[in-house]
Formats: C-alpha cells, sequence, structure tokens
C-alpha cells in the first residue's frame, strides 16, 4: 500500500482519499504538499466498483455499466484504518464511508470534495439520453445526492460553487478551496513543439460534460469568423463527434486528439500562442491554471467561477460566450501585440504560483479536516 506519510507515533491524522479515475494525480500532487501531521493514502473510486455489468439496452444491444458495489475499498478501509474519508466522487465511496463507520462502531466523518455544479451537469445529461439510459442515471444520480446531503462537510473548489451548494443545500457546511497545482512541473521550458501553424491557439479540454461542451459549440462561430488563425483542439471524450461535427467544414480547425499529462500537455501549451478556454459550464478548470504556468495569457468564456482564476487585463480576459464579436477582438489584440501577451503570459504565471500552489492551499484542506474531525 503506497503511503504518502509515515505513521511513526501513531499520532497523525490518517486520511483516506478516493478520487475520481482522472484525478488520482491531483490528489497524489495535493498529498505532497499536507503538514506531517497528516497521513495521507489515496486510492481510485473504481475500486468501490466490481467490474462492468452487462445490462442488454433498448436497441437489443450489450451495454455495460458500472453497477455492483466491489469489496476491495472495505478491505482497503479496514486496512489503512482512516480517521476521515475525502473523496471528489460522491457516489458509490461515501456509501462505503458509511459502511466503514459501522465496522469500527465509531463514526469517520467523510468529506465530498466538490468539482462541478453536478445538479446542473445531471439535469443536461438526463435530459439529453434515450429513456433506458435515463432509467440507469437515476441510481447514479441517487447515489451522487444522498452522498452529498449526508456528506460531513463540503468543500467546493470555487466560491461561485459554494453558492451553489449554499442553495441546493442550506444547512451543510462548507470550506472553499481551491483547485491546487503543484507549479513547479510547469515551470519548466519544454524544449520541443509541435509544427502548429502560426498564429496558433490552443484549445485542451475533454469533452465529457454535455454542458461544459455547449461552449465549446458556440465557439465555432469564432473560428469561422478568424479564417486566418489556426486552432488547435486537443483532448477526448465521449461528446468529442459532436465537438468535430461542429467544427467539421473549417479548414483552420486542427484536432489533435489527447495528449500525455504532463509532458504532452507541456509540449502543446509550448506550440501555442495563447490558450483559450471555450465552456458552457466551469467552476476551477486545472487546465487553465496549466496554461497560465507556461506562460500563455488565457481567453475564457466568463461562466461559473473561471473569472476567479483570471486577473481581467492582467493575465487574459474572460467573455460571455454569446459575444462572439468581443471574442474575436481579444484573440486578435494579443495575437498581433506579441509584448501585451508576453506581459499578460508572465502575469499569469505570477498569479497561479502565488495563489493556486498546493503548499498553501493543501494547508487550508488541512485545517478543514481538523475541523471536521473535532
Amino acid at each position: 500500500m503506497e503511503i504518502t506519510r509515515y505513521d511513526k507515533w501513531n499520532r497523525m491524522i490518517r486520511v483516506l482519499g478516493v478520487a475520481a479515475p482522472d484525478t488520482v494525480h491531483v490528489f497524489k500532487s495535493m498529498a505532497e504538499f499536507f503538514p506531517s501531521e497528516v497521513l495521507f493514502h489515496t486510492a481510485s473510486a473504481m475500486d468501490c466498483y466490481n467490474g462492468r455489468v452487462p445490462l442488454i439496452g433498448r436497441d437489443g444491444k450489450i451495454v455495460r455499466v458500472y453497477f455492483v458495489p466491489s469489496k476491495r475499498m472495505i478491505d482497503e478501509m479496514l486496512e489503512f484504518r482512516p480517521d476521515l474519508v475525502v473523496t471528489d466522487y460522491a457516489a458509490y465511496p461515501t456509501w462505503f464511508a458509511k459502511v466503514y463507520s459501522i465496522l469500527r462502531r465509531r463514526h469517520a466523518p467523510y468529506i465530498v470534495r466538490l468539482r462541478g455544479d453536478y445538479w446542473r451537469e445531471y439535469a443536461e445529461y438526463a435530459s439529453s439520453i434515450a429513456v433506458f439510459k435515463r432509467a440507469l442515471s437515476v441510481v447514479d444520480f441517487f447515489s451522487w445526492s444522498e452522498g452529498l446531503k449526508s456528506a460531513d462537510c463540503i468543500i467546493p473548489v470555487c466560491k461561485w460553487l459554494d453558492g451553489v451548494v449554499k442553495s441546493r443545500l442550506p444547512q451543510k457546511r462548507s470550506y472553499v478551496v481551491y483547485q491546487g497545482i503543484d507549479p513547479d512541473p510547469w515551470l519548466e521550458l519544454e524544449d520541443s513543439s509541435h509544427e502548429f501553424k502560426r498564429p496558433a491557439i490552443g484549445i485542451l479540454q475533454d469533452n465529457n460534460i454535455l454542458p461544459k461542451v455547449r461552449g465549446l459549440l458556440r465557439f465555432s462561430e469564432v473560428a469561422r469568423e478568424m479564417p486566418d488563425v489556426n486552432f488547435y483542439i486537443a483532448g477526448g471524450g465521449p461528446y468529442t463527434a459532436l465537438v468535430k461535427r461542429s467544427y467539421s467544414k473549417l479548414e483552420n480547425v486542427h484536432f489533435v486528439g489527447r495528449v500525455s499529462y504532463p509532458e504532452g500537455v507541456r509540449r502543446f501549451h509550448a506550440s501555442c500562442d495563447l490558450y483559450v478556454l471555450a465552456s458552457g459550464l466551469d467552476c476551477s478548470p486545472l487546465t487553465l491554471l496549466e496554461a497560465s504556468l507556461c506562460g500563455k495569457p488565457v481567453v475564457a468564456s466568463r461562466v461559473g467561477g473561471v473569472p476567479e482564476l483570471v486577473r481581467e487585463g492582467e493575465t487574459g480576459w474572460t467573455i460571455p460566450n454569446a459575444k462572439t464579436d468581443e471574442w474575436i477582438q481579444k484573440i486578435r489584440l494579443l495575437i498581433e501585440d506579441e509584448n501585451l501577451a508576453r506581459r499578460m503570459g508572465d502575469n499569469g504565471r505570477k498569479f497561479v504560483t502565488e495563489k493556486f500552489s498546493w503548499k498553501d492551499l493543501s494547508r487550508k484542506m488541512f485545517e478543514v479536516f481538523v475541523r471536521t474531525i473535532k
């Protein structure tokens, strides 16, 4: 079992972090900066599930879904014996935390680190799928909803999301801790780059959540009005085909697929002149922090918590998705004024290093741990 801190005198707070598959690296990065009082172990939320169960769909095809719980997570909890469980996947992990408390005959509090507006994300997802899949998704929604309701506290990753939590769960304790990052790997100079045509605008975001994807679909209007500018879109996900259809007739748009992490991401940013985040819904996107640390000015959608990550006119701009002309103006300004772009990129690197480093935010997480245990 991989342990981040050694429990030499058995006086530490033992914390089990159960991360979504795509955020295991985030939990491990965060754990490296915890004070010595924390003994942290990272596990994947997939350990809660016993593989995919084959079901027959409405069209007669086999649909495989994660449904049946697995004993692996309970075994892991009983072996590690955490004082506290923290997860960013408030479905099965929260239920396992309850079972663990029963088995130990002592309440082990659990915290949900909330990364997005799950209520809106689920509503849009459910409205876009077939009735059969919608019926299956109810189980997932129930697990998430009950997990959030029964959590000892919630850690939203931005102030905007904290407002959503307070409106949905007004009696729930919540403490804002922003999405953090270890700046050091991103401050290394990348000595290789792609041969992108200039000017090159980078867009790096996965197409997993429909409300977020809607912003990228709308951004096609901007790309269409700037035929002399090259847009490079990296990422993947279930809605990628939908995105590609939206840009299919644009010769200045290039899809590069998924890139490796973190080396491929650094190389991608090194190949671009600036970074664009075109999203219909976002809270504290890690991709924006990474782009800023790579010295790129950002132009981003003015949605959710994104404005909390950008200093307007200093590190970049946020723009309403509907204002196509303003998007074009700001992108054009950064392309034509290299000194401005360089200055904003430098400001962004400094801003993210000072405000969003795990060095400081892990201490805030630790303070929430102590409050919750008490």
